[in-house]
This record gives C-alpha cells, structure tokens and sequence, in this order.
C-alpha cells in the first residue's frame, strides 16, 4: 500500500513521466544513428549488427533446474521427526490465530490501513482464515506421515510428476533473423525507413519534452 501512495504522488509521477521521455529520445536518437549509418556506410554497420546478435541459449543455462530430484527416501528415513514439525507447528498457529488474532493489528500491519475499513478487516479476515485452513492440512499431512506412510507416498507419487518446461519451450529461444536477413539485402531502403521512424519518435517526444519541463 505504500507503494501506492508513492505512486500517487503528483513529484513521482512527473519524475516517472520524464524518465519515460528521456528514454524514448534516447532511443529515437540510437535510431537514427544507425539508420544513417546503414544509408551512409551500410557494410561496417552490418557487420556491427551481425556481432551484436550473439545468441545465449536459456536451455543450456537452465538445464540443470530441470533435473528431478527424488527426496522420498530422506523423508521416509526423518518421517516421524517431520511429522512431528508438521503437527506441532500447525497446531501452535492455528491456537494463536484462534485466540490471540488481532484484525486491527493484521490490517497495521500489512499496510491495509489506507483503504476502506470493512475491505480492509476483509482482507485480514481471509488471510487469517487461510492459514488456518493450510496448517489444518500441514496437521492431516504430519498425522499421515507418521502412521500412514504408504498412504503418503502413494500420494507423493501422483502429484509428483514431472513436467519439464524445456520440452514445453522447445523452440522458444531460436533465432529468428528474417528482418536482418532483408535489411542485408537492401540496406539503404531500411536505413531510409529506420530514420524516418527515428525522427518521428524524437518530434513526439521532444513536443512532451518542453510540456514537462
């Protein structure tokens, strides 16, 4: 809620505002810099933009977040020291948000104070009632583990699949070079379009630029 007041503010939205004019200049001026230089010298800026575009490939990077890892044998092996966290913790909180919450504090607290009261106590009643609802189920989680174990890994087993999101995005990340591939075959005619986009970005935000200013 702070940030948005801060967001709010008349200073910061100017600032913000002026940022953005700066930033759209700047790269109108990029723009033309190098959409000149594709009519005046287009080999050395080809060359420019073919070292520039350097492929880094996600998967590679990525890929060992993608290697499943089985924990099943560990939490076996800990079950009845596991299920007594999961027991004991969730009881403490569900106690401590039955008989010693505070809606009024809660609502301080998260920053809820600025909007309107009942939305405000609303809001704090749901979360409460939430993380009731989600230690009551680390409660049944820790009583399974510790007497129903085959229960548990049966359970584990069905949704603990894994899904890999490189298969998914196989194909994402390849390159796609067709506009550099025409801007190689006629560079001077998308010089020429480049630098009147280029001039178009920079008359428009140069007019905001004197407004805000």
């Amino acid at each position: 809620m702070e940030w948005l007041n801060l967001m709010g503010s008349p200073s910061v939205r100017l600032w913000l505002a002026q940022a953005m004019v700066i930033f759209f200049l700047v790269c109108g001026t990029a723009l033309l810099v190098f959409g000149i230089s594709l009519i005046v010298n287009s080999a050395a800026t080809l060359r420019f933009s073919a070292a520039m575009n350097r492929w880094v490939s996600l998967r590679a990077a990525t890929r060992p977040l993608e290697i499943p890892h089985d924990t099943r044998s560990s939490v076996l092996k800990y079950r009845y020291v596991l299920a007594a966290v999961f027991v004991l913790g969730g009881a403490f909180t569900v106690y401590g948000l039955l008989m010693y919450f505070n809606t009024r504090a809660a609502v301080i607290l998260l920053g809820l104070n600025t909007i309107n009261p009942r939305a405000a106590a609303w809001l704090a009643d749901s979360l409460r009632w939430a993380l009731m609802f989600g230690n009551a189920l680390a409660i049944v989680a820790g009583v399974m583990l510790a007497f129903f174990p085959n229960r548990v890994a049966a359970l584990e087993a069905w949704g603990g699949k894994w899904i890999s999101s490189r298969q998914a995005t196989r194909g994402a990340d390849a390159m796609h070079l067709g506009v550099e591939s025409w801007v190689a075959l006629r560079p001077r005619a998308a010089g020429a379009i480049i630098v009147v986009m280029a001039l178009i970005l920079i008359s428009t935000f140069g007019l905001l630029l004197r407004r805000l200013w």
